[in-house]
């Protein structure tokens, strides 16, 4: 059997970028990063959700750990969706989906297996990967797109909660230890995005497992920044407990001293972040059997 995922990071990576779907004739452009020598056919795939509030960024905003991660030995997929001002709720997650779906429809063309896709995500793109894992949908084509696990970098989990609390902000100033911490833009952004609050909260993933609206409640794993600004830590901590009481498998990891998407700016908290994001694909993978190409 081929070496299937290697904590050690041994692989060069490469990239190229390809037009994955065409909703409405809207042109999609997804990432590909694929690791130089790792054992085609056999590579477990990641299909990552870029964060920006629904409204800001592209697929290469999470370079540092896509690329980290597929050193591993894996196909990671950073996807372009459509965003606010221009498109609306589902837009982006019903994108997401479709991303799921392209890479297991042409997994053998990525030198990936169809069978250990996971999702990652960071803040508004941790809602979206989120919301897919939970609710995928049907499948399109003789495809669906359940994933195996996934992974959320300071998730948006409930993006009702998050409004009203930058509203709280707006109204009640304070000093921000986070430069770019911009609680009007913010705001903008969400209505941009859903219109309405009560859009907001029937897009939350937190409410999805409270009600136990769910299609699937794959593993998951979530990091949150001590310090973050932009989402509570309450707000991660709601989610987990939910998950949880609805019987599923979850995971936080509190990283203190760090705010809001530190993970994509590079240096040790950043590596720590990715040693851990590893750690847990690592043991999500080595629960499935590895396949040969051809099998």
């Amino acid at each position: 059997m081929a070496m299937r995922f290697d904590p050690a990071a041994p692989y060069d990576v490469e990239h190229e970028d390809v037009v994955y779907a065409r909703p409405d004739g809207f042109e999609l452009l997804a990432r590909v990063y694929r690791p130089v020598g790792a054992p085609a056919g056999d590579r477990p795939a990641l299909v990552d959700v870029h964060g920006g509030t629904w409204r800001y960024f592209d697929r290469k905003v999470d370079a540092y750990y896509d690329r980290a991660l597929a050193a591993c030995g894996m196909v990671v997929v950073a996807l372009d969706f459509r965003q606010a001002p221009d498109h609306r709720w589902p837009s982006a997650a019903e994108d997401v989906a479709a991303g799921v779906r392209w890479v297991k429809r042409n997994a053998a063309e990525l030198g990936a297996s169809d069978g250990d896709v996971g999702l990652i995500g960071g803040s508004s793109g941790g809602h979206l990967a989120l919301v897919v894992a939970l609710r995928p949908g049907p499948p399109e084509g003789g495809v669906d797109a359940s994933v195996a696990y996934a992974l959320g970098l300071w998730p948006i989990a409930a993006p009702d909660w998050r409004y009203r609390y930058v509203l709280d902000r707006i109204a009640n100033p304070r000093p921000s230890s986070e430069p770019l911490f911009d609680p009007d833009r913010l705001r903008r952004a969400q209505e941009e995005f859903y219109g309405d609050e009560a859009t907001m909260k029937a897009a939350s993933a937190l409410q999805i497992v409270e009600d136990r609206e769910f299609e699937r409640l794959p593993p998951v794993w979530i990091a949150h920044a001590e310090r973050d600004e932009n989402v509570t830590v309450e707000m991660t901590e709601r989610f987990v407990d939910a998950y949880r009481a609805a019987d599923g498998q979850v995971e936080m990891v509190l990283f203190p001293g760090v705010g809001h998407g530190f993970a994509n700016m590079g240096g040790d908290d950043a590596d720590h972040c990715i040693e851990h994001m590893v750690g847990f694909i690592g043991a999500r993978l080595a629960t499935r059997p590895a396949v040969s190409p051809g099998e």
